[in-house]
C-alpha cells in the first residue's frame, strides 16, 4: 500500500476533536468531514478499539495501521 492521503488529510480529519476520544467517535467523525483523501476514512476504519487519550496517541495509531500494511516509516503521512 502507497498512501495517498496526507498529513493535511489527516489534520482536517482531526480538526475539533475533544480528548479523550472512541475509536468510533474518531471513524464517525473524521470519514464525515468533506474535502479529505477516502484513504483516510479506510485507515480511520482498522483503528484498534478502545479510546484515545490525545492526538498524539491517535497520530501514533494511525502509523501503526500503515506500518501493518507494510508502509515504511519513511513513507508515513503523519
Amino acid at each position: 500500500m502507497k498512501p495517498h492521503a496526507a498529513k493535511g488529510d489527516y489534520e482536517a480529519a482531526f480538526k475539533g476533536f475533544t480528548y479523550p476520544i472512541s475509536r468510533a467517535a474518531v471513524f464517525n467523525r473524521g470519514r464525515d468531514k468533506g474535502g479529505i483523501d477516502r484513504e483516510v476514512g479506510y485507515v480511520l476504519s482498522l483503528l484498534p478499539e478502545g479510546k484515545f487519550a490525545n492526538e498524539d496517541q491517535l497520530k501514533e495509531a494511525v502509523r501503526n495501521v500503515y506500518r501493518a500494511q507494510g508502509v515504511e516509516d519513511a513513507a508515513l503521512p503523519l
